[in-house]
């Protein structure tokens, strides 16, 4: 009879010792496969368009695009053929188009890639075309700027330089370098 009562309590040890071990268990969970590749977005969205208004509700900012990823890991968004509208106080507006766009969520800088124009119009209807290969703009300062070469034009002039600072606010260009003007 002694025999059978040691091993009931063997039986009951083993089942306790399994749960005790599991609950002890302080290891993270898995992550689904395509959280752990960081090469792979959390989400993507195709034909995009978002607006932002002032308090007085005339649109501020217009941004679209064709595909937007959103990558968690990066904490960055990559577009396709972006275009960023801005218009200020006085009615001024630029466009920005590009191929490529990088949004740095950390530091709200954009990078736009291959083909950057810049499109800008006056309230009077005078209007400006600027491009350059590479642009960065600070949305916290509502500044843009590049060290590579640009090409402004318009009907009567364009100008050539290396590097320029733009104020999107101001609708005002300061250029790195010695520029070259043509008549056109």
């Amino acid at each position: 009879m002694n025999f059978f009562k040691g091993r009931a309590i063997l039986w009951l040890l083993i089942p306790i010792a399994f749960i005790i071990a599991f609950l002890w268990d302080r290891s993270e969970p898995a992550r689904p496969e395509f959280l752990q590749e960081k090469s792979n977005p959390d989400y993507f969205l195709l034909n995009t368009k978002t607006i932002e208004f002032r308090a007085d509700g005339i649109a501020e900012r217009q941004f679209s695009s064709d595909k937007t990823l959103h990558y968690l890991f990066k904490q960055e968004t990559s577009m396709e053929n972006p275009v960023l509208t801005f218009a200020n106080e006085q009615r001024e507006q630029w466009q920005v188009t590009a191929k490529t766009a990088i949004s740095k969520e950390l530091t709200e800088e954009l990078f736009l890639q291959e083909g950057v124009m810049i499109n800008m119009q006056t309230a009077d209807g005078q209007e400006a075309i600027l491009s350059t290969e590479q642009l960065t703009i600070d949305f916290a300062t509502e500044n843009a700027f590049t060290n590579g070469a640009v090409l402004l034009k318009n009907n009567f002039y364009q100008l050539t330089a290396t590097g320029m600072n733009a104020d999107l606010r101001d609708n005002i260009i300061h250029f790195k370098s010695e520029v070259i003007s043509e008549e056109l």
